[in-house]
Parts: C-alpha cells; structure tokens; sequence
C-alpha cells in the first residue's frame, strides 16, 4: 500500500513540473525586436528569421511584416542565441552568439545584403556587446561569472546589488556575523548574516537609491515580485548563487509595470537550463583571522567580525 502511495505522489510531481515549466518560461520579460533592411535602408517585409536556443535546440520562427519589422518575446536572457535571416534574392545572414540584455526589450535591425540565397553570412555577434537603445533607465548587470567569483557574504546575491551604478551602501558586517541596517532604516527586517545566510525569510536588500531608505527597493525573480507584503525592500525568497543566472538592478527610470516601489528594481533571472548534464560542488569557510578589523555602525569602537563558519553545498541540472 505504501509503494502505490509513493508512485501517486512521484507521478502528481512529475505532472506538476510539466504544467508549471511552461508558466514559468512565461514569465521571462527579455525580447528582440528590430528592423529588416536592405543595403540602401528600404525595409524588407516577408523576411524569415529563425530564433535558435542551441542549449535545448528550441527554435522560434517569425516573418517581418509590411514595415520589415519583427519581434521575439519571452526569452531566457542567458542564451547566447543564433539568429538566422533569408529572404529570396538576398544573401542568407546568420548571427551567433547574440547576448541580450535581461528583463527588458532588446533592438536589433538587420541588414541584408542582395545576391544569392546559397551565400551565407556569418557574423560573431558577440564581438559587439548589446547596447540598452530602448530604454532610458540606468542599470547595472551583474553576470553569471561575477556571481560565481566576486565575494558576497553568506552567499547572497542581494548583497551584490551594491554594485550596481546609483545605489548607495557600505556593506560592512556585525561582531557577531550580522550586518548593520544602513542609517535611516528601520529595525526591522533585517539583511541576512551569518546565522541566517539566504534562509532569511525577509531579506531585506542593503542599497539607498533615488534618496529613499533600503525598504523602498523592490525585488522581483523571473519577472514574479518577491518583495514582502510586511516589509517593503525584503524578498520573501533568497534564491542560491548556483541557480542564478545574473542580477539586473534597475536604479532611475523604470517602466511603470514596476511602479510599485520607488527605490531600486532587483530583478533576479534564474538559470535557464540546457539538455546537457551539468553540476556544480562549492565550499566557503568564514574564519576570523581573515577578517578586517573595522568601525561598525559609525562607531569609535574598532572591533572584527569573529564569527566562524563554513557552507558547503552543490547543485545539479539537465534536461526534464
């Protein structure tokens, strides 16, 4: 009885994955969107253009209208994409390695030279890194390979917003292994510590922006607002450095669909997956003796941070 009880519950997981993974892809808010040309600027309507995602071999297809303009939504910003353009009586023009920048529109016109549709151009796209022509905001993006190597206590990549242009903190650690509330924040919540780590369960994120307090920033993962319904600057969910694939923080001149708050976006992308095995082990030891003495909170006492403690853990991905 026991066995036919497991299988059910094994079974309902295993539905429930499948009808959730499509919402979740949906929540993704990066796209492309552009303009076919030809060499003298005059649009090219009817252009065929294949998106291709070469971790899973999804692809997306689209037919650029009347105006030769084209768009693809809904895409997992850490892709470096290979787009394909054809249109008979122009060469064929493909883009590899696209990166795009996350949570936002992306503009890419392409311009298609005449000649043959047997000739190929192939262009190393990510030898001219994405530029932000859509928006006005000011940003900064803190990538995969930053999250992995740059130092951040407890491992918390809310702490790495500090290092986004426009936001305003000190990041310095309590004697007992916590961190201090920047001035002018209330008590509470608090950013985790070393007791804590990210199983805090309102985190809140240590960063002045615009001339507002930390409980004025707001926190969002795959586009789903996180930011607690208590504490305004504090996610509910602290996600694990191995499942994040780059922090986007938004300081000036958001879009109004994240009017709800008036200090810094977070905005958390996680990793998107592929259909290759793949793993990953860490270890971090905290110890005292590697600690800078330093004035805590303003104060005239130097003292250090003399808690000790160690993390180890691993993550492991492929294909569902």
């Amino acid at each position: 009885m026991k066995n036919s009880s497991l299988a059910v519950r094994v079974a309902l997981l295993i539905i429930s994955i499948a009808t959730i993974n499509p919402l979740m892809q949906a929540q993704y808010r990066t796209s492309i969107q552009g303009v076919v040309t030809d060499s003298t600027g005059a649009v090219v309507p009817g252009a065929n253009l294949t998106l291709t995602n070469p971790t899973t071999g999804e692809k997306q297809v689209r037919v650029s209208n009347g105006d030769g303009v084209y768009n693809f939504n809904a895409l997992p910003d850490s892709v470096p994409f290979r787009l394909e353009v054809e249109r008979q009586g122009f060469q064929k023009k493909v883009l590899d390695h696209l990166q795009l920048i996350p949570e936002q529109a992306n503009a890419l016109n392409v311009e298609l030279a005449i000649g043959s549709q047997a000739t190929t151009v192939n262009v190393d796209a990510s030898a001219a890194p994405a530029m932000d022509t859509e928006t006005a905001s000011i940003n900064g993006v803190v990538t995969d390979n930053e999250i992995q190597h740059l130092p951040s206590f407890g491992r918390d990549v809310l702490k790495l917003s500090q290092l986004a242009p426009g936001i305003m903190a000190d990041a310095s650690q309590a004697s007992g292994g916590g961190e201090f509330n920047l001035p002018g924040t209330q008590s509470a919540p608090a950013p985790s510590g070393g007791s804590t780590g990210i199983f805090r369960t309102e985190n809140l994120v240590q960063g002045f922006s615009n001339g507002n307090q930390a409980q004025n920033n707001g926190v969002s993962i795959d586009g789903i607002s996180t930011t607690s319904a208590v504490w305004g600057g504090a996610s509910v969910i602290t996600p694990s450095e191995d499942s994040v694939e780059d922090v986007k923080i938004v300081t000036n001149s958001y879009d109004a669909e994240d009017g709800r708050f008036t200090g810094a976006q977070v905005q958390i992308t996680s990793k998107s997956g592929s259909n290759d095995y793949h793993g990953s082990l860490f270890f971090t030891a905290h110890q005292p003796g590697l600690n800078a003495y330093q004035r805590y909170n303003g104060g005239n006492t130097v003292q250090r941070d003399n808690s000790k403690f160690n993390q180890f853990g691993g993550s492991v991905g492929g294909p569902i």
